[in-house]
């Protein structure tokens, strides 16, 4: 039995296990917009200490081997995202 079929549902013979691979990348995609967009001071502090600008990095992560994969996240959610403005009348306040 394969990983892919113990994380399918069990209607469908698996286990229904969560896919920690997938469950990891969407934590980081999490953190990583948090990261981009959010105004939280302890985001803020981050940026500040880490970003050289808004898209490079400084060199802080070199015994911390999470901070690759959170710069991988980071770089999709710069690349993948975009703001579309429209007219507002969509907006409810």
């Amino acid at each position: 039995m394969n990983w892919d079929t113990i994380c399918s549902p069990l209607k469908n013979g698996g286990l229904e296990i969560i896919n920690f691979h997938h469950e990891s990348n969407a934590y980081l995609l999490k953190l990583a917009w948090n990261f981009a967009y959010s105004n939280r001071p302890w985001y803020f502090l981050l940026k500040v200490r880490v970003l050289k600008s808004k898209c490079e990095f400084r060199m802080v992560y070199r015994s911390l081997s999470l901070w690759p994969r959170i710069k991988q996240a980071y770089s999709s959610i710069l690349d993948y995202t975009s703001w579309t403005v429209g007219t507002g009348s969509f907006i409810n306040f």
